[in-house]
């Protein structure tokens, strides 16, 4: 049956990461594909229960037969399955009550009845228990915010990671977990929150004081449509009547009218007003806030600089002070309550209310029936029509859209970051952080998508390309206040996702007094991707990409630009097509060669007490093809490549072609995955359905080195090994739910380029010393410990004074290591970009800098911008990055040695 099944079915061979991230990496069709029936929606008068239904008795057939294991939808695994849709919704132990748990114990092992009997009840009891505890949670929680003096001065410690530690017994114990948690989420807004701030426009008096004007009203009825806007009413209402020097000297007093505040200045020099900022204090000499001028109206800048001054307001040639509009910003050293209750409020019930709708979409079902296949492996999941879609865009690298990253914040759809040629980008009136608060369809009316899940509103953003969707936009920085909220009406097109795409760096490093010079490329491969999609009628035919054609482009440029040594940058590499991964490794071997051996389940034996014959192992070698690139060759590696990069580096270290260079060892990802679409098998069935029941990711192979060895579980470890906090972390497939076991096979007849081993002792033995004296491997082996020593306390401190010390020691101490950064002196290598866009044009052309703020004068730190974590991340990848470079330096000049000398070095 297994095989009558692969025979008309679209085969995918899956090799993802994770299980979420496994809907965003799909595999390569190997057989006949044969897609879903037109119109699916009037195949039948059949109802969505029964479609429902119908799709929960399926899955465990499928389940029970295709998956590698073979393994019954019995008691056991009946259990299993409960476990992992109560971890699905509620996997910090938040919500469910113990009495809940026992409750939901009686139907550890009557699921696999309740299934077959089409009965998926079960999900939408469960659910329904975590909505009404969702909704007390939420009521609880938002009483809280009103009536709670929220202080932080106790020596209160609380563990947000509550995965491993039991559910609450009962209500009374869940209110205080949810007050604790609570308290946590608003200590860190506190945190986070900018201080409380008012702005206004000010001018000089006829005495040459500065009036501030502060609104207090909103003077238009509309609410959308402010003439004034109020930065913070509550800061407004905490400004001191005077406001006093650090000597106690009053030099600003405030007068209120009715719908101002105006605040007068008595500045009494130009140095003064060009000050950043002017603080004020209270009588007992403590810093309340300060006073800064942010930008001065264009006016007064034509009229400074035809008189040749450089002053914050115009002056006549005979010095008279004109009226003008200089910004002025006042902010007080304290945070606004109102509004961290204000975010929170909205958080809590912005989630409920995503909760509540999940009820009315297939959400539900999608999560009950890959819990159902988590009880089988981690890879396996049933994906609805949403995820199903999403899963064929990550492989095919393009999408039919507007061009805009939607990210969900506080029940918001915001707009991040826009792809170049998209239409959202081409339109000019859409830019990062605008919100969107409806779509509407041509010729629909908006459906407003504030607290809606974010993969709701992608889909329906998304559709077929030249038609339109209109979007009701709220913007995050309206060059006209009064114009916020815009329509906007777009034409979706096809959109390239040219981030995710292979693309190359040339380094060129000057020749040394103990050193030639080298040309040494990065390649960064994010995926193994190929576009599958046909051709569409009546358009002419398009460039069909993919990870092999890409990279193969990029090396034969790099070939012509005479490069010494190529580093294939596999680090965040989570798999995808099987085929492209066996293709890129026959881009640097000679002829036909093993890359992967895939290993079917074990047949069932013929009769009882007798063994079970092991499955069909089949070898999987390179196209025969000349090789591309023969020269040093080295693969960078981390805990996040995974699956197909796994494959490629398992195939060059087992030739001995190439040096893995990272972490201890990848993810450990060694399982293959068919995805088959659920209407093409309840069509055969018989059974009938009213919507697209998406498709079914499972697990029907493993795959094994070339080498026989499995990656599955131990992954494929480095040769150099780099200090990583990765290297501590709970990461890889030995750490999720139901990993299969690790095994191996006989090896297949390989090559043996011998370029490693010979070698690899000197390049140990230099790149260990180099990093003993390196200060960015310094500042890793300070994060090591420090993450190491957060995990053996996972609980934080909820007294603001220990977070504050906590955070200005973290600020302090990222700030120092991003100055020292800065003071290095300037690298002499030079450092080329190549993109699919520019590898055939002449010429090589440089990355774009951004331009950095002006140094004072004299001073090359005084304004480095303060640090942030995301910047140290960036260069501890940096840092991992060049010492790679500088591994490839050596292993070059080590093979134009004898083996035999560079092995005695």
């Amino acid at each position: 049956m297994r095989h009558s099944f692969f025979s008309c079915c679209r085969l995918a061979l899956a090799l993802a990461l994770f299980p979420a991230a496994a809907r965003a990496h799909a595999g390569a069709p190997t057989n006949t594909q044969v897609p879903p029936p037109a119109n699916l929606r009037e195949i039948s008068n059949t109802n969505m229960e029964d479609t429902e239904g119908n799709i929960t008795s399926l899955v465990p057939r499928l389940l029970e037969a295709l998956h590698y294991s073979h393994h019954p939808f019995d008691a056991g695994m009946s259990d299993k399955f409960l476990d992992r849709y109560l971890d699905t919704l509620d996997h910090w132990h938040l919500y469910f009550l113990q009495s809940d748990l026992r409750q939901f114990d009686g139907y550890s092992n009557m699921l696999q009845t309740l299934s077959r009997q089409h009965d998926f009840s079960p999900s939408m009891v469960i659910f329904s228990r975590f909505i009404q505890r969702a909704a007390e949670r939420t009521a609880y929680v938002t009483n809280l915010l009103q009536t709670e003096t929220f202080e932080f001065t106790n020596q209160e410690r609380f563990i947000p990671n509550r995965h491993d530690l039991p559910n609450p017994a009962n209500l009374d114990e869940a209110h205080q977990l949810w007050r604790q948690e609570l308290r946590l989420e608003y200590l860190e807004e506190n945190l986070k929150t900018t201080n409380m701030a008012i702005s206004g426009p000010a001018s000089l008096d006829s005495r040459s004081n500065v009036v501030i004007f502060l609104p207090l009203l909103l003077t238009n009825s509309d609410s959308s449509k402010p003439t004034a806007v109020v930065t913070s009413r509550s800061a407004a209402s905490l400004l001191p009547d005077k406001f006093l020097n650090q000597d106690r000297r009053a030099f600003g007093s405030i007068t209120t009218t009715p719908s101002n505040l105006l605040v007068r200045l008595q500045i009494p020099t130009n140095e003064t007003q060009l000050k950043i900022t002017n603080n004020f204090y209270s009588k007992d000499g403590k810093r309340l806030g300060g006073i800064s001028f942010l930008h001065v109206a264009d006016m007064a800048s034509a009229t400074n600089k035809a008189a040749g001054t450089n002053l914050p307001f115009a002056v006549t040639p005979a010095g008279q002070a004109l009226p003008f509009h200089l910004q002025a910003m006042i902010e007080l050293d304290r945070k606004d309550p109102a509004e961290i209750v204000k975010s929170l409020d909205k958080r809590y019930t912005g989630m409920l209310k995503n909760y509540n709708d999940l009820t009315n979409d297939d959400y539900v079902l999608e999560e009950y029936l890959t819990a159902l296949a988590h009880a089988y492996d981690p890879h396996s999941d049933y994906m609805g029509h949403a995820s199903t879609e999403n899963f064929n865009i990550s492989m095919r690298l393009s999408l039919s859209g507007i061009g805009a990253v939607l990210k969900e914040e506080d029940g918001d759809c915001k707009v991040g970051d826009l792809v170049a040629e998209g239409p959202a980008a081409k339109s000019g009136l859409i830019t990062n952080d605008d919100i969107i608060t409806a779509v509407a369809q041509k010729d629909q009316e908006p459906v407003p998508v504030t607290g809606m899940p974010l993969l709701k509103v992608v889909g329906m953003i998304r559709g077929p390309k030249g038609t339109p969707v209109v979007l009701t936009v709220v913007k995050a920085h309206p060059s006209d206040p009064s114009a916020r909220q815009i329509t906007v009406t777009l034409v979706r097109d096809v959109i390239k996702l040219e981030d995710q795409a292979a693309k190359a760096k040339l380094y060129e490093t000057p020749a040394s007094s103990n050193a030639p010079s080298r040309r040494i490329a990065i390649i960064d491969l994010a995926s193994f991707y190929a576009d599958t999609e046909p051709d569409t009628p009546g358009e002419p035919p398009r460039e069909h990409g993919s990870t092999s054609k890409d990279v193969a482009r990029l090396l034969t440029r790099l070939k012509k630009e005479n490069v010494d040594g190529v580093i294939l940058d596999l680090r965040h590499n989570g798999g995808g097509f099987l085929e492209e991964a066996i293709r890129l490794t026959g881009l640097f071997v000679n002829g036909r060669v093993p890359v992967v051996q895939t290993k079917e389940p074990d047949e069932s034996p013929a009769q009882p007490g007798t063994p079970a014959q092991p499955g069909r192992i089949e070898v999987e070698s390179t196209p025969r093809a000349p090789v591309l690139y023969d020269g040093p060759l080295i693969l960078l590696t981390s805990r996040f490549s995974a699956s197909a990069s796994e494959i490629v580096a398992g195939a060059l270290q087992d030739y001995g072609r190439a040096l893995i260079v990272g972490d201890g060892s990848t993810f450990g990802k060694g399982t293959v995955q068919s995805v088959v679409a659920m209407s093409n098998l309840m069509t055969m069935r018989r059974l009938p359905f009213s919507y697209d029941p998406g498709s079914l990711k499972i697990t029907i192979k493993k795959f094994y080195r070339a080498g026989g060895s499995s990656t599955q579980s131990n992954g494929v470890a480095s040769d150099i090994v780099l200090p990583s906090i990765l290297n501590y972390a709970d990461v890889g497939e030995s750490s999720l739910p139901n990993p299969l076991p690790w095994d191996d096979v006989s090896s297949a007849d390989l090559p043996d380029f011998n370029l490693v081993k010979p070698y690899l002792p000197e390049l140990l033995k230099r790149s260990r010393t180099r990093r003993e004296a390196d200060l960015d491997f310094a500042y890793i082996q300070e994060d090591i410990a420090e993450y190491r020593k957060n995990l053996a306390d996972k609980s934080l401190s909820l007294n603001e004074a220990v977070r504050l010390a906590e955070q200005s020691a973290n600020d302090t101490h990222l700030q120092a290591r991003k100055i020292e950064r800065a003071t290095r002196p300037k690298s002499a290598d030079k450092v080329y970009d190549l993109t699919l866009k520019n590898v055939d044009l002449p010429g090589l052309h440089e990355p774009e800098v951004k331009a950095k703020p002006a140094s004072a004068p004299g001073d090359d730190t005084a304004s480095v911008a303060p640090a942030t974590g995301a910047e140290d991340a960036a260069a501890t990848e940096a840092a991992i990055t060049a010492e790679a470079r500088r591994i490839m330096a050596d292993y070059i000049s080590l093979l134009k040695k004898p083996a035999a000398t560079a092995q005695a070095q």
